[in-house]
């Protein structure tokens, strides 16, 4: 193929290439590339919208998730939640920011659930960012019980914020 020539690219090392990037955390280059995707996947909508967060446009960022469409599938998770190690690695899991990492289609088909409560954490995040306290209370309030840290912080200070203002 010649230098400059259009192409599709929705290739499989394009995802892998936006992962690498995102890890790298070069968000200007990983943009660039996602623009070109179409039709725009789930994780094409989920790492822009983490791009358009990590430069400040927590608006754009919130279209972007508001985009995607994920249909419901039952999760073995809670075949797995009588596992201890499975749980005490979770709940180290969920102190961290790994909702902040890119996601691949093959995550999104293998862990629906999990790339369920990224997306509202990144929108809670997004929400607290702009300072509308109630929308984090809204879009935070469903999974507060499963113990994320960003969750647990947004909604104390959205509360407080809320107590203070009454």
């Amino acid at each position: 193929m010649l230098l400059g020539s259009s192409s599709n690219n929705n290739s499989p090392g394009t995802e892998t290439l936006v992962l690498q990037l995102i890890f790298q955390k070069r968000y200007a280059e990983v943009y660039e590339l996602l623009l070109r995707q179409q039709p725009a996947s789930t994780a094409v909508l989920y790492n822009m919208a983490l791009c358009l967060h990590w430069a400040g446009n927590y608006q754009q960022a919130l279209s972007k998730l508001e985009s995607i469409q994920l249909a419901s599938r039952v999760s073995m998770t809670n075949q797995l939640n009588a596992d201890a190690d499975y749980n005490a690695m979770k709940s180290k899991q969920n102190q961290t920011d790994d909702y902040l990492h890119g996601i691949s289609e093959a995550y999104i088909q293998t862990f629906h659930s999990f790339v369920h409560d990224a997306i509202i954490r990144l929108k809670t995040d997004c929400w607290l960012q702009l300072g509308n306290y109630a929308m984090v209370i809204t879009v935070a309030t469903p999974v507060a019980h499963k113990g994320y840290k960003n969750i647990t912080d947004a909604l104390n200070l959205a509360n407080n914020a809320t107590d203070k203002r009454v």
